[in-house]
């Protein structure tokens, strides 16, 4: 028989032993830790200022043309001696986009990604492909006249709220202009009475502008009326704020003028200036075919490529370069790119420098928007390192 006292005492070692047991237990396990919170974000530099006035983008080109952006923010460019349709990357390289086409002229991107290209030495339009850099027949016009094909062509109206949908094509050598299906299939003549019209542009309103080397610009709204005189119009295209730029081989020169037709500034001394473009910042692109150059003049802002560096803990953070044209200080806004990129940290940029982001993704690129809540926006595609 064991005794009460002896009973007593073992049952305070046991309870001794559990204690102890569970003080060992609580030493071992860590509560839980909290992550790590990640440094605070600078705005990173801004880029130099844009050079003022014209900077040369690509020079010792056979014959550059017309020239087009794509949902991408590439510049397309057609060559007339090379027959190639080509795009200047925002990094400064070329891509080859098609060749073997017979004096390749105006551009037009549709929404599904491929392109239609006036070839002008076999009067039609063709559809290229990007990725198989396949060419086909898109629609083919009548020629009897003995003058040159067709020349520019677009825009596309379907993007146009007050325009109905369809693609503008001036028929260059027969003086008339047609609305085209986008399927190329249905045409319907829409202008008349003109020389030769070689290029075409529409405001937010669906005004038409169309340029007619026999010395005029016209609009159709839906009466053709005269814009403007000019010595041999060859390209017209509109600005985001509303401005109408026109490109003249008689004068060699692009002239700018307002909505109700007053010259507001023109370029000279341009050597066959054959193309003309506008980026989404109004920004002015222009070809020179008898020197084989593209420039451009920055009115508001451009990106530069980027800076990007992968952190230890896997996320990217991203510094934009911002260059703004000399007078330019309009406050501009950096968007967050889209799912499924999550966007950890966002710096604004500022008159002196060009915001940041950090950024968590598993995809190999990502997109973002710089503007000034307004008119102009730049888009930006970032790869990933």
């Amino acid at each position: 028989m064991v005794a009460p006292r002896s009973v007593v005492v073992k049952r305070l070692l046991i309870l001794l032993t559990i204690a102890a047991a569970g003080c060992q237990q609580g030493l071992i396990s860590s509560s839980p830790r909290p992550s790590p919170t990640p440094s605070a974000l600078s705005a990173c530099p801004a880029g130099t200022a844009a050079p003022v006035g014209p900077q040369v983008l690509l020079r010792n080109l056979p014959a550059p043309d017309d020239l087009a952006f794509d949902a991408s923010g590439r510049l397309l460019f057609g060559d007339i001696k090379a027959g190639t349709v080509s795009a200047l990357r925002i990094d400064g390289s070329l891509q080859r986009i098609a060749g073997g086409l017979s004096v390749p002229e105006g551009i037009v991107e549709l929404a599904n990604g491929k392109l239609l290209v006036a070839e002008q030495g076999r009067n039609r339009i063709v559809v290229i492909d990007p990725a198989s850099q396949a060419v086909s027949q898109w629609r083919a016009f009548v020629n009897r006249t003995g003058q040159e094909g067709i020349d520019g062509i677009g825009p596309e109206l379907s993007s146009i709220s007050a325009a109905p949908g369809g693609l503008v094509v001036p028929d260059s050598p027969n003086g008339v202009v047609w609305r085209v299906s986008l399927d190329g299939k249905m045409s319907t003549q829409i202008g008349s009475g003109m020389t030769r019209p070689v290029g075409a542009a529409v405001d937010q309103s669906g005004r038409i502008f169309v340029a007619d080397e026999g010395g005029a610009v016209w609009t159709l709204d839906p009466a053709r009326r005269r814009f403007a005189s000019l010595p041999t119009p060859d390209d017209v295209v509109v600005g985001r704020a509303g401005h109408i730029f026109v490109n003249t081989l008689g004068d060699n020169a692009i002239h700018e003028f307002d909505p109700q037709g007053r010259q507001l500034s023109m370029m000279s001394g341009l050597n066959q200036p054959q193309g003309i473009a506008l980026d989404d910042g109004d920004n002015l692109y222009y070809s020179e075919s008898g020197n084989g150059q593209i420039a451009r003049v920055v009115r508001s802002f451009i990106l530069d490529s980027p800076k990007v560096t992968r952190t230890t803990s896997g996320t990217f953070i991203i510094c934009p370069v911002v260059r703004r044209a000399a007078g330019f200080s309009k406050p501009l806004t950096l968007l967050a790119p889209n799912a499924p990129t999550a966007t950890l940290q966002l710096v604004q940029p500022g008159t002196d420098s060009s915001g940041a982001l950090e950024v968590q993704t598993a995809e190999h690129s990502v997109t973002i928007n710089v503007g000034d809540g307004g008119l102009l926006n730049l888009s930006q595609v970032v790869t990933l390192p």
